[in-house]
């Protein structure tokens, strides 16, 4: 398991390398301050675990309140949204690319309750994941 020093020097370095490409479920524009663009690649390289706002905040080298404001005046959502979407877009392309169980989708995507993860899927795509792998 990384470290919060780790995980944001990790994060720095995508930043860097990628830049600032988000899915389409994401809000696209410029991200301008840098510490929102390592906030959403920490957020990116960890989906699967369970992310605090104090960890967030430790990451960008900022307190909880100030980043969550600098946040959404940068992407316009919360963090704890934008995780959300990410979550999400990750599980509706895990549905549609591969024979993963749901059970498996809703880990892979950061999720321990099925009944959060089916309720912020059917919220997201207006149908549950089992109806959106039969449409594909």
């Amino acid at each position: 398991m990384l470290s919060i020093e780790e995980a944001a020097k990790r994060a720095s370095r995508e930043v860097v390398e990628r830049g600032s490409s988000h899915s389409d479920a994401i809000p696209e524009g410029p991200v301008r301050d840098s510490r929102v663009q390592i906030t959403t690649a920490f957020l990116e390289s960890n989906l699967h675990r369970k992310i605090t706002a104090s960890e967030l905040a430790q990451a960008a080298n900022l307190s909880s309140s100030h980043l969550s404001r600098l946040f959404k005046s940068q992407t316009g959502l919360s963090p704890g949204e934008y995780l959300r979407r990410l979550r999400m877009e990750k599980a509706r392309h895990l549905t549609a690319t591969s024979l993963l169980s749901v059970k498996e989708i809703m880990v892979a995507a950061g999720y321990t309750s099925k009944s959060h993860f089916l309720r912020h899927f059917k919220r997201s795509f207006r149908v549950t994941p089992s109806e959106y792998r039969k449409h594909i």
